[in-house]
């Protein structure tokens, strides 16, 4: 469902800025188009980047501040102990 949002609003973003270039003419239609896509994949970078932040939110929110993702994880007893395995 994320990703059909991301490419509704790049898709969107896409159509209204090289659409508002064609009515008003304000630039060549190479560089209206060149805009519009660079506007386009900013916004759908825009819009990942907040899901990823509402969805690591969400989890610190269900399961405490230590909630870290993946490979990051630390054992209780902190970093130091981790540290002190690892050599």
């Amino acid at each position: 469902m994320a990703q059909a949002f991301r490419s509704t609003v790049m898709a969107l973003t896409f159509v209204v800025v090289a659409g508002s270039n064609i009515i008003w003419s304000l630039l060549d239609d190479y560089v209206a188009c060149g805009l519009a896509l660079a506007a386009s994949v900013t916004a759908g970078f825009c819009v990942e980047r907040a899901s990823i932040k509402r969805s690591h939110g969400e989890m610190i929110r269900q399961y405490g501040a230590d909630w870290q993702a993946g490979s990051k994880r630390i054992e209780p007893g902190g970093p130091t102990r981790v540290a002190k395995a690892e050599k």
